[in-house]
């Protein structure tokens, strides 16, 4: 409940009034009361002294006993009687025994009906007074003429008189307590009203008006009590509010000014990241094309090589060179994993997965590298691992291939062991899966343990010439296994071995998936075609004489182009029945060139196997749409002869 100050003030003055008319009222009645007593005191005196001066007389003999105060019984009737006092109500004696000597109604004579509480406050000096029901008793102490105290004479009056005139005080107190209030409160109010309340409403509506952004609202309170310097500070405030806003107009405007600036700065600076992102997406691209395009050649003629090679040196060179072919291959391909990942455009691919089938292809993998460095390797799984899983197989592969691949790398005795662990769900559609990649290799120091995650990092003093690597292996798998919602961690001492924990939670189980198609190719010798023209098109020589070579084992007339541009002209003078075209051309690219072909009724039947080394998804779309297939470089012989199977009889 809201009370105002005119309220409060109010209050306060009628409790003030309150308490003092109160304590005058209750002073007023002890007073009145005190009064009273001491008449009835000298009353009593005035009652009992003749009778005295009888007692003192009857003593002067030495005589002593209640006889004495017994004849002064004589006369109590009489004096009943004859008082003029209208409140007396009776008299009486008592000896020092209490015993009532002399007394009006004489059945109470030698009794000991005294009132105790007037026995308690007997006094042989002087007066006592002692309060009864409705009535007061004064106790005048009786001397013999030795001033020995023989009795008291007991003498009682009624209260009815102090009562009516107390009960008067009270009633005149609370009448003058409601006029004086009354007239006070009006008084008071309308003094606060004019001093306190209207300079404080004028405020109020100063202060609203302020909050409104009126500054121009006027006070006219001139007091020089605390309200008017409350005043004085409201005017001294909005003085201050208006150079606040003032300074605030000006603030403003520069802010503005340098909000316009810095945004242009900011579109500077993102036309020049997004032109830089541009020229870094145009870079891995053309490294994709330049890498990969040699690569296809390497990789492609030491296969066709090997196939016909019977020297054992010149096939182990020839191996060695179709390893380093694919360690190289494998170097593109994690930069490429890298920015893809950096660029937030790596994306699951999720499929159904067996686990103990993973198993049986790491063992398989890593079966004669482990061999040659006479290392027990072993990969298994849970006994209860048997359901298949939803996962991105291929990053579960790569992240596990980069794990043993370092675990055999580093250790040079002893074991290397990969374990498939799981967790069931409450729920048992989810389980939660822990593989273990244990070696007893050199183990990490503890203060590398967290630096081996970083991109292009490797442990201090490892001997490249002696391990190589290029220290993206674990900052790529460490960024799979986030992707996946996982976590990389390691465990490791120096020279105690290492071991490696990849924790991906909150996979779902794949009962109720269909069975997923996995494709092996057929052998190369299980392919039979019957003669047809093909054409290929690639400014590369080399490239050109790798796939000639390769198709030549086939019935198949074999024509080639250096550029689009030369390519549109061949098909002009012979309608191949399919072409293999490379999309990254000198004078006429592949797509321009599919383009024009597509565009011309009489040869856009023809099957289009487009060749790139392009990891970009926009020339890829393109290239879907022009094309009938697309094969990235390098090149495998096993997949080209497949999908070409699939347009040739």
């Amino acid at each position: 409940m809201r009370v105002s100050i005119a309220h409060k003030i109010l209050m306060i003055i009628g409790f003030t009034i309150t308490l003092i008319l109160g304590v005058s009222t209750s002073m007023h009645v002890v007073e009145l009361k005190e009064q009273t007593l001491l008449n009835m005191s000298e009353k009593a005196d005035a009652i009992v002294s003749p009778m005295l001066s009888e007692i003192d007389n009857l003593t002067t003999d030495n005589t002593i006993g209640s006889w004495v105060l017994k004849i002064q019984g004589i006369t109590l009737k009489n004096i009943l009687k004859n008082n003029t006092f209208d409140d007396l109500e009776t008299i009486y004696f008592i000896d020092q025994n209490n015993f009532i000597a002399a007394h009006p109604d004489t059945s109470k004579i030698d009794t000991l009906e005294t009132n105790q509480i007037i026995l308690k406050q007997l006094n042989p000096n002087q007066n006592t007074i002692a309060s009864l029901d409705q009535q007061y008793a004064v106790a005048v102490p009786i001397d013999n003429h030795q001033g020995e105290n023989i009795g008291y004479v007991i003498v009682t009056f009624s209260d009815k008189d102090l009562a009516l005139k107390t009960k008067s005080i009270i009633s005149n107190a609370i009448s003058l307590f409601a006029i004086y209030l009354l007239a006070a409160m009006i008084i008071a109010y309308i003094i606060i009203r004019r001093i306190i309340l209207q300079p404080v409403e004028q405020l109020v509506e100063f202060s609203h008006a302020v909050t409104t952004g009126d500054l121009n609202c006027p006070i006219n309170i001139k007091s020089q009590d605390e309200i008017g310097t409350l005043a004085s500070g409201f005017k001294m405030m909005r003085a201050a509010v208006r150079q606040q806003i003032n300074s605030m107009h000006e603030q403003h405007s520069q802010l503005e000014e340098t909000i316009a600036k810095r945004t242009q700065e900011y579109i500077d600076a993102k036309e020049q990241a997004e032109q830089s992102n541009q020229a870094k997406s145009r870079f891995l691209a053309n490294m994709s094309h330049e890498l990969r395009t040699p690569l296809n050649a390497v990789l492609g003629f030491s296969q066709l090589l090997q196939d016909s090679e019977t020297d054992k040196n010149k096939r182990r060179y020839l191996e060695a060179i179709s390893i380093s072919g694919s360690s190289l291959l494998n170097v593109l391909n994690d930069i490429l994993d890298l920015s893809k990942i950096d660029a937030g455009k790596m994306q699951l691919d999720i499929d159904r997965v067996e686990i103990p089938t993973i198993c049986h292809e790491l063992n398989m993998m890593f079966l004669q590298l482990s061999a040659q460095k006479d290392l027990d390797f072993k990969v298994t799984a849970h006994p209860g691992f048997k359901t298949p899983v939803l996962l991105d197989s291929n990053k579960v592969r790569q992240v596990l291939t980069n794990l043993i691949s370092n675990a055999i790398k580093f250790t040079s005795q002893g074991r290397v062991d990969v374990y498939f662990d799981f967790k069931p769900h409450d729920d048992e559609s989810h389980i939660d899966i822990a593989i273990h990649v244990k070696d007893t290799g050199k183990g990490i120091p503890k203060d590398q343990q967290d630096l081996i995650f970083n991109d292009f990092e490797q442990v201090q003093g490892q001997r490249s010439s002696e391990f190589g690597g290029t220290g993206l292996g674990l900052a790529i798998s460490l960024r799979f296994i986030k992707l996946m919602g996982g976590d990389l961690s390691v465990l490791s001492e120096k020279d105690k071995g290492s071991e490696f924990i990849v924790s991906i939670p909150n996979i779902e189980l794949a009962e109720s998936m269909a069975e997923v198609e996995h494709r092996n190719y057929p052998a190369l010798s299980s392919y039979h075609f019957n003669p047809a023209r093909i054409l290929i098109v690639d400014d590369i020589p080399y490239n050109r004489d790798y796939l000639e070579s390769f198709l030549s084992r086939w019935s198949f007339t074999i024509d080639t182009a250096i550029n689009g541009e030369d390519a549109l002209k061949k098909i002009e003078q012979q309608q191949p029945d399919l072409i293999i075209m490379d999309l990254k051309m000198p004078v006429m690219g592949g797509l321009e060139a599919c383009q024009l072909i597509r565009s011309d009724d009489r040869f856009k039947h023809i099957p289009i196997i487009a060749v790139t080394a392009s990891s970009l998804k926009d020339e890829k779309a393109q290239s879907n749409i022009l094309t009938d297939y697309i094969i990235s470089k390098p090149i495998y012989r096993e997949h080209l002869i497949f999908i070409i199977a699939q347009y040739l009889d």
